[in-house]
C-alpha cells in the first residue's frame, strides 16, 4: 500500500503482546509468591502436628507413671511450641507482603541456624539429674514460652523470621526492648540447656546468642531503611537488655 507522497506505509507494531506483558509478569509473580506463602504456612502446620504428637506421648507417659523427672518441662515446651508453630502458620498466610527486606543468601542461612539450632539440643551430653535442675527449667520454660507467645501476638502479622519490613510495631514488650522475641527465645534455650551438661551446653548457648545478634543486626538495616522513625526508635529503646544494651 502506498501513502500520498507514494512511500510504502509501513505497518504499525502489534501493541497487544507488549501491554500483556505486564499483567502477565504481575500475575505470575503473586503466583510465585502466593505458593511460597502457602508451602512456609504448611510446613510450620506440619511442625505443629508433629509437637502435639509428642504432647500425647508425654501425657500418655505420665499418666502411666514411665516419665522421668525432664517430662514436665518438656510438656510444657511442647505444648508451648504446638501454639507457636500454630501462629505462626496463620501469620504467614494472613501477613501482607513486606515493603523491605534482607537479600541473598547470607540472611536465610542465619535464620536457618538461629530458628532451627534447637533442635540439636536433645544430642548434646545429658547433665547431671538433680531435681532443682529440673524445676527451674521448668520455670524458666514456663515464663519464657509463655512470653514468646505474648511477643508473637503482639508483633501479628508483621512477624517474619527472615528480616522482612512490614510495620514498626512499638507498643507492647516492644516498648521496653527492640527485639523482645529474641530474648524471650534465648531464655527458653537458656532454660532446656539447664538439663544438659554445662561443657556442652554452654558452647552451643554462646554460639546461638552469637548467631541471634547477627540476625538483629540485619533486620535493623531492613527496618532503617524501611521506616524513618526506626532512628528515633532505636535511640530510646534498647536493643536487647533494658538501660544495658
Amino acid at each position: 500500500m502506498a501513502g500520498l507522497g507514494g512511500d510504502q506505509v509501513k505497518p504499525l507494531p502489534a501493541a497487544g503482546p507488549q501491554w500483556d506483558t505486564v499483567p502477565l509478569a504481575l500475575a505470575s509473580e503473586s503466583l510465585r509468591a502466593l505458593i511460597v506463602r502457602l508451602c512456609a504456612s504448611a510446613w510450620f502446620l506440619v511442625l505443629s502436628a508433629a509437637s502435639f504428637m509428642d504432647v500425647n506421648g508425654l501425657l500418655e507417659a505420665i499418666a502411666a507413671g514411665r516419665a522421668g523427672p525432664g517430662a514436665w518441662p518438656a510438656l510444657i515446651a511442647d505444648v508451648c511450641v504446638v501454639l507457636f508453630y500454630t501462629i505462626i502458620g496463620c501469620i504467614i498466610v494472613l501477613r501482607p507482603e513486606p515493603v523491605s527486606r534482607a537479600k541473598g543468601l547470607g540472611p536465610v542461612l542465619l535464620t536457618l541456624a538461629g530458628t532451627y539450632a534447637a533442635w540439636f539440643i536433645p544430642l548434646l551430653p545429658s547433665g547431671p539429674e538433680l531435681p532443682v535442675l529440673y524445676v527451674a527449667s521448668a520455670a524458666i520454660l514456663l515464663v519464657s514460652e509463655a512470653l514468646i507467645l505474648y511477643t508473637l501476638l503482639s508483633l501479628g502479622l508483621s512477624f517474619s523470621l527472615i528480616p522482612q519490613a512490614r510495620k514498626l510495631v512499638t507498643s507492647g514488650p516492644y516498648a521496653i526492648v527492640r527485639h523482645p522475641l529474641y530474648l524471650v527465645e534465648e531464655a527458653a534455650v537458656a532454660g532446656i540447656l539447664l538439663q544438659y551438661a554445662w561443657l556442652a551446653a554452654l558452647p552451643f548457648l554462646i554460639l546461638h546468642v552469637t548467631v541471634q545478634i547477627r540476625r538483629m543486626q540485619l533486620e535493623e538495616k531492613v527496618l532503617q531503611k524501611a521506616f524513618p522513625d526506626y532512628a528515633a526508635y532505636a535511640l530510646k529503646t534498647s536493643r536487647l537488655i533494658p538501660g544495658v544494651w
